[in-house]
């Protein structure tokens, strides 16, 4: 076995140590040495890993609750979305029964939810509850928005049947056509002027010559003449089998084929024709029969609109 010598001289003191070793003492110092290195090199790097790994998961920590609050929060606009869409479809449904039409089933409104849930599904919601919360809100956005999209349809529906109402009731005469006396009622009586007896098929109303006559509703001019009866005439065509006549008027104001509005002026109050002074002779049609144009006309000027 091969030793190394080696001496120690104590400083200040004439005494010395010698000390004699084999070699593989020094061979295992130096390895010894290189193994506490090693391990404290190694020890600085894993508290290094754990504080960095501790700083991110704090972050992570924060970020997720974070997160959760603004889940929370959306949660909570989207159910007042949900509360706000019932207001809105109790509103839709009133409309539909003033109308007497069927509203739209609520049932299918909710679009069907539900079913069963995948197993791997279940497992990830349970390690994580925020995925659990956002998953539930992105299929209650989806209902949302399937729920506007089906209502759009309904307004849509209900919008086009107010609009073509609309359009009926306009054409509908319901006003008077001019201001007067009320001379001459609807029915049986005998002529101011003939003497006989026969059917009166219109009111009179009589005023002032050049007394405005108006459109009671929006139509169609069909005729617009001189008759020697009525004098001058004219006829409106309003749709939906309704057509009023205007007799004895001292002068027309519209042409055949001429599309007028509620409250214009078609003419002008006269004492043309067989006319005992100046009126109006006033005809309301109804598929092709005579009513009496009184019940057409609503009190103190209102129309439908």
């Amino acid at each position: 076995m091969s030793f190394f010598k080696t001496t120690i001289h104590f400083q200040g003191s004439s005494k010395s140590l010698s000390l004699k070793l084999p070699n593989w003492s020094f061979r295992a110092f130096f390895a010894v040495r290189k193994v506490i290195t090693i391990g404290l090199l190694l020890l600085f790097i894993q508290a290094g890993i754990i504080y960095t790994y501790q700083h991110f998961l704090g972050k992570a920590v924060q970020q997720r609750a974070s997160l959760d609050t603004e889940l929370q929060g959306l949660q909570s606009h989207l159910l007042s979305l949900d509360q706000n869409m019932e207001f809105l479809f109790e509103e839709e449904d009133l409309v539909y029964a003033k109308f007497g039409l069927t509203a739209t089933d609520r049932n299918a409104r909710e679009l069907g939810t539900g079913g069963v849930i995948d197993p791997l599904l279940q497992l990830i919601w349970a390690t994580s509850p925020t995925l659990e919360l956002a998953d539930a809100l992105q299929e209650k956005s989806s209902q949302l928005a399937n729920k506007i999209l089906m209502n759009q349809g309904s307004f849509s529906s209900i919008n086009n049947y107010i609009l073509k109402q609309h359009s009926n009731w306009q054409s509908i005469p319901s006003i008077s056509p001019t201001r007067g006396r009320y001379a001459s009622p609807y029915g049986t009586r005998t002529h101011p002027i003939t003497g006989f007896v026969r059917m009166h098929k219109g009111v009179d109303i009589a005023n002032d010559r050049w007394t405005p006559i108006y459109a009671p509703a929006n139509g169609a001019v069909q005729r617009a003449q001189f008759s020697a009866s009525l004098g001058n005439f004219v006829a409106i065509d309003h749709g939906n089998g309704i057509e009023t006549k205007y007799g004895h008027m001292q002068q027309c104001m519209v042409k055949p084929g001429q599309f007028v509005k509620r409250y214009q002026i078609i003419g002008y109050m006269g004492n043309t024709g067989l006319s005992a002074g100046s009126h109006l002779h006033y005809e309301v049609w109804v598929n092709g029969t005579t009513v009496n144009p009184v019940n057409y006309i609503l009190p103190n000027d209102h129309s439908i609109e």
